[in-house]
């Protein structure tokens, strides 16, 4: 009946459907089967778009902290901020702005880099590595030092901007070579570079020594 039905259309409506079917079919299965090279580059591209615009705040933040600026911190922490430090101490935005501004405050400038970022609705979590160089005080006879580790921080979206809801630190200290003592110099140790071993998924680093195989 279906046969019949098709032979007793007009012969030009039969026509333009021989002709249509394939092409219509042809270009669905280009569209279903795009290059999957231009859907990463896409990703890679939005991903390259949000580290430079969570790089800005956190660049903000670092300012802030480094002029003791009460108000731009503000507007870079949120209301609702937690700050989990390097030993787990766990101390609210009010808390991080009265130690920032009290007298006696370790002056000290904080370097964030941010490494990579995933988005999960109007959130973002931010990976990176961060540098913190304290100044040095005669009167309390402290040397400056330099503590360098990894982040992990989320924000969300809020006024057009972002804010840090929450902040987790990790301090990396470098390597001691086994069977051998700590020493005041750190050129003996392995040289550490500025991602800190913070890889993302899927990235090795490899050296020659690594790769070759004990006798």
């Amino acid at each position: 009946m279906t046969i019949q039905r098709f032979l007793s259309l007009p012969r030009h409506l039969i026509l333009a459907g021989l002709v249509l079917g394939p092409i219509l079919v042809s270009s669905s299965a280009s569209r279903a089967q795009l290059p999957m090279g231009s859907t990463l580059q896409e990703s890679a591209a939005q991903m390259t778009q949000q580290v430079a615009e969570l790089q800005k705040v956190a660049d903000r933040w670092d300012e802030a902290v480094y002029q003791h600026d009460q108000y731009a911190l503000e507007l870079v922490l949120a209301p609702q901020y937690i700050d989990i430090s390097d030993k787990g101490e766990v101390t609210n935005r009010d808390q991080q702005i009265s130690e920032m501004m009290m007298k006696d405050a370790p002056r000290f400038q904080l370097t964030q880099k941010v490494v990579s970022v995933r988005m999960a609705g109007d959130a973002a979590v931010v990976n990176g590595t961060y540098d913190r160089m304290f100044q040095g005080n005669k009167l309390s006879r402290t040397k400056p030092r330099t503590e360098r580790g990894v982040f992990s921080q989320v924000y969300v979206r809020a006024r057009n901007t972002w804010e840090c809801i929450n902040s987790q630190r990790t301090i990396i200290q470098a390597p001691t070579p086994t069977g051998k003592k700590k020493s005041t110099d750190t050129s003996t140790g392995k040289p550490i570079g500025h991602d800190l071993g913070f890889h993302l998924p899927g990235l090795h680093h490899s050296s020659s020594s690594d790769s070759q195989p004990q006798q």
